[in-house]
């Protein structure tokens, strides 16, 4: 039973686990003039222009299908409606605010960037990567390996980057939806109109800076990891790190002979191990491209061990959690002597929330001579530098610094608040979403027609390629796409969103399967996986295999159809 009866289409369950000690999870959101001017967009001030009618947008800007996104799930996406042949390029539009294939690896540019899940699992399953040269790969092998794969499909035919979408918004009477896009060549708003959106911005799109205040006081330079400065030198300064999660962690070893001192700030000690890096032998670099079913067959291999090892380690109370997280105890006491640092660096019991970071060079870096590791609470940003106070005397300290470095992560609490997104009768995405956000198969939400995500909310999972879950949301949304086009050549526009009361329960699910189970759902377990208010917005509980099955084809009774003569939706030509 839900309390509330307004839940019906503003609200939602309410969480399954007890709010954690520390909110920042959803601090730091970024409206959309933010988040387009860290991404090199003008921020003018003025409103938005006002929507015009559909039949002013020229024929060039129609489209049957808008992709937000060309990083992996937008590429996954075109290149399957390509595949499935129901759609050609000229139907196709994919919007991007950077300048160049591979999302988060074309963002995230800080030094030591890289991906600790197997390469070979870090691939789209019927496009493997056959050139990869490690066991694990680099930023710039990642970037290369989806820039190659979006060519061999000649998506730069269809790809319009520095375009920043905006709006979108559903139009009942014509069934399409108008989307907004700025320019970042011509700095004007582009009006655009589709019959499907998929949304493939990703969850780790949008940087967050937590809550501690004054940030914008700091007469200093400062920048977060995911927007890289290469301008600048660090060399002979004073530099800060706010936060030590995977990306300030892999940046630390690489710059930590720069700086003439370095002071990180670490809230939560991360769980490391070590990297484990090795180079693949010619022999087997040459089979993997030149036998048959050799790659297929590794990567099938690897990702069955994931699946039986994944979830044993991310269950909480399960020999192999406290295994890993003992194993990462001992890694860190072999790669620091000093034990006051071993103190404020040595992982929380039941704090492993999934696969701990695999990393090199991390600890020795903290134990360099000019490097200072403090566990202090942030009270705020100063113009010099960060005022904090220790957790113990409560004695306050401000600290002066050239530089500050957010490495504070990405808000995953909430999905797409950057874009204003309007549904039926007017709903705003934001406002349904606004205690947290839902979404069927983590990719379509109820009153919100033709718009599907891939990595939307509750997508992830740790014992598997997270490529194979989002491709089969991709491969659903074709499905959607191929269904409308057969109808439409009978006649019939088609739209379809998922029913509330199934989007519900499927959401409950969601949060009761994974609670009281897995590490991450503890109370005591700071986590990005959950609001402030103890909702899970990132993992599911299916494996690969069940979530396949719940996506195999279309459950219509599942979903709200609205069907239309095409007579009465067809739009008139100016």
């Amino acid at each position: 039973m839900h309390a509330n009866d307004t839940e019906e289409v503003l609200g939602s369950a309410r969480p399954q686990t007890v709010p954690q000690p520390v909110k920042t999870f959803d601090a730091g959101i970024l409206d959309g003039d933010e988040y387009g001017a860290i991404s090199g967009f003008a921020q003018n001030g003025q409103e938005d222009p006002e929507l015009g009618p559909a039949s002013a947008v020229p024929l060039q800007r129609r489209r049957k299908v808008i992709i937000v996104g060309a990083g992996i799930n937008g590429i996954q996406q075109a290149t399957l409606l390509l595949k499935d042949g129901y759609v050609k390029h000229q139907d196709i539009q994919i919007f991007d605010a950077l300048e160049g294939y591979g999302g988060v690896w074309q963002k995230n540019r800080y030094p030591g960037c890289a991906c600790d899940v197997p390469a070979m699992i870090y691939t789209t399953s019927y496009h493997i990567n056959k050139k990869w040269t490690h066991f694990y790969a680099k930023r710039p092998e990642i970037e290369a390996y989806y820039t190659g794969f979006a060519m061999q499909y000649e998506l730069d035919r269809c790809t319009q980057f520095g375009s920043f979408v905006k709006w979108c918004t559903w139009d009942e009477d014509h069934m399409i939806w108008h989307v907004g896009v700025s320019n970042k060549r011509t700095g004007e708003t582009e009006h655009w109109i589709a019959d499907v959106v998929c949304q493939c911005v990703g969850s780790l799109d949008r940087p967050k800076w937590g809550n501690t205040p004054g940030r914008e006081g700091f007469t200093g330079i400062s920048w977060h990891t995911a927007h890289w400065r290469d301008d600048y030198d660090l060399t002979g300064k004073n530099v800060a790190i706010i936060g030590c999660g995977p990306s300030a962690a892999q940046l630390i070893p690489e710059i930590i002979s720069k700086p003439k001192h370095l002071t990180v700030y670490m809230r939560t000690p991360p769980v490391c191990v070590g990297r484990g890096d090795f180079a693949y032998s010619s022999l087997f670099r040459w089979a993997i491209r030149w036998v048959p079913l050799f790659a297929w067959f590794i990567r099938q291999r690897m990702n069955l061990r994931m699946m039986r090892l994944g979830r044993a380690m991310a269950t909480d109370g399960d020999p192999l959690n406290d295994q890993m997280t003992a194993t990462a105890v001992k890694f860190m006491e072999s790669q620091i002597s000093d034990p006051e640092l071993r103190e404020k660096v040595r992982p929380y019991s039941k704090y492993y929330c999934k696969r701990p970071l695999r990393l090199d060079g991390f600890y020795p870096a903290l134990a360099r001579s000019n490097c200072t590791v403090l566990r202090e609470n942030l009270i705020r940003y100063t113009e010099k530098g960060v005022l904090s106070s220790d957790r113990v005397t409560g004695t306050e300290t401000e600290r002066q610094y050239d530089v500050i470095i957010f490495g504070t992560g990405f808000n995953v609490a909430q999905f797409l608040e950057h874009e204003k997104v309007t549904g039926l009768n007017g709903i705003d995405l934001q406002e349904k979403w606004k205690a947290h956000p839902e979404a069927l198969y983590g990719l379509a939400t109820s009153q919100f027609p033709n718009m599907f995500y891939c990595f939307g909310p509750n997508s992830a999972h740790v014992w598997s390629s997270q490529q194979d879950n989002w491709e089969r949301q991709a491969r659903f949304a074709a499905q959607v796409v191929k269904e409308s086009v057969l109808r439409a050549r009978k006649g019939i526009k088609l739209a379809i969103h998922p029913k509330r009361d199934v989007e519900r329960q499927y959401n409950d699910e969601v949060q009761r399967r994974q609670a009281g189970t897995f590490v991450w759902t503890r109370p005591d377990c700071v986590t990005y996986y959950k609001n402030d208010d103890g909702w899970n917005t990132y993992t599911m509980p299916w494996t690969w295999w069940q979530f396949r099955q719940m996506l195999r084809k279309i459950r219509w009774d599942e979903w709200e159809v609205i069907e239309k003569p095409m007579a009465k939706v067809e739009i008139d030509l100016d």
